[in-house]
């Protein structure tokens, strides 16, 4: 049933082609357009600020210089990601590496073509009460603020998310006892804070702008970004993907999605007040103050054009393999380039550059 839809939207395509050198409406992958743009869909787990050069690329009307009507199916989770793409009802992706490799692992053949972020963006705040009662300053080594997880209840998304994962190795890492830590499910930003509001948490694991909003509204403060960790500093996080086949038939409109999304990415990062105003409306309740500083401190990740390599792939998959019950992740995967991950259609989009 895969293969069918993939024929389809194969064959929407070539007609978009068609119709256009007709001067006659075009058919899209998901409708029909009088302005003679693709229509292609792109399915994300959530609304989340380190797809930024995503959301930006389009409000900036990257796309649409390319011809592509972009569309969003968001939410459910990184399975709901892929549920959609192998459906045909998205024909990209944008999810965590995680994601990728348990439905590769079920036999899908998919390919990464770019990551929106170089490093992991999640970051750990802990609750005013938790840093009074256990003396902690936020000006302490990392191994120190490392330490200070043993023991604690930090809420996350889901228990044994990536969050949950990412950093129980990180403890591992600096030898603390990842058993010690407590992992407690509270979905988004606002349920967390209200926790640790509450004391039913010591802290929360996020992305951006999480912990602007925790110490806006005067519950804790920012303890660590994981990417102050140079394992996680040079990551695949948040990548665009799609199945391999749809890919090989579909290579120019794949070189088009990057050079859009690299200029989202490239935009971001030199423009984060002008790219926060621009996607405000993405994140409701959310300043666009805050919004800005997210962006500012997520400026690091934002490198290139979303260029990937084989060890920010290596340190994307070693910690969900050492979990592997948790994450689904049961074998290592052949990270070399040309695999499961090219930059060939980044090359390609912006070999004039």
């Amino acid at each position: 049933m895969f293969k069918k839809n993939l024929i389809v939207i194969t064959i929407s395509t070539i007609l978009v082609v068609l119709a256009g050198c007709n001067g006659t409406k075009s058919e899209t992958a998901t409708g029909t357009k009088d302005d003679q743009l693709t229509t292609i869909t792109f399915t994300e787990p959530a609304r989340i600020l380190s797809l930024a050069p995503f959301y930006v690329a389009i409000e900036q009307g990257f796309f649409k210089e390319e011809g592509i009507e972009a569309n969003i199916s968001s939410g459910g989770g990184g399975a709901q990601v892929i549920a959609s793409l192998l459906s045909g009802q998205a024909q990209f992706a944008i999810s965590g590496p995680r994601s990728m490799f348990a439905a590769i692992e079920a036999g899908e053949d998919l390919v990464a073509i770019q990551s929106l972020n170089s490093a992991l963006t999640y970051e750990i705040a802990l609750s005013n009460q938790y840093l009074k009662d256990n003396k902690l300053s936020v000006d302490a080594a990392l191994k120190d603020r490392i330490a200070a997880l043993n023991g604690a209840t930090i809420g996350t998304n889901l228990v044994g998310d990536s969050g949950d994962i990412y950093t129980r190795y990180l403890m591992k890492l600096h030898g603390q006892d990842p058993s010690s830590l407590k992992t407690v499910k509270l979905t988004g930003g606002g349920p967390k804070i209200g926790g640790m509001k509450e004391s039913i948490v010591d802290g929360g694991i996020s992305s951006p702008p999480f912990s602007l909003q925790v110490q806006e509204q005067g519950v804790g403060d920012l303890w660590i970004k994981l990417s102050e960790e140079p394992m996680y500093a040079n990551m695949v996080w948040e990548v665009v993907f799609a199945d391999k086949e749809y890919l090989e038939k579909n290579q120019d409109l794949a070189v088009k999605v990057v050079r859009a999304v690299g200029k989202g990415i490239e935009f971001t990062r030199d423009n984060p007040k002008e790219a926060a105003e621009s996607i405000v409306s993405y994140f409701d309740g959310v300043n666009v103050k805050v919004l800005e500083k997210s962006l500012i401190g997520l400026k690091d990740t934002f490198k290139g054009y979303g260029e990937m390599n084989q060890e920010a792939w290596d340190n994307a998959q070693d910690p969900l393999v050492e979990y592997a019950e948790m994450s689904g992740v049961k074998m290592e995967h052949d990270t070399k380039p040309g695999g499961i991950w090219t930059n060939k259609y980044i090359e390609e989009a912006f070999s004039t550059k």
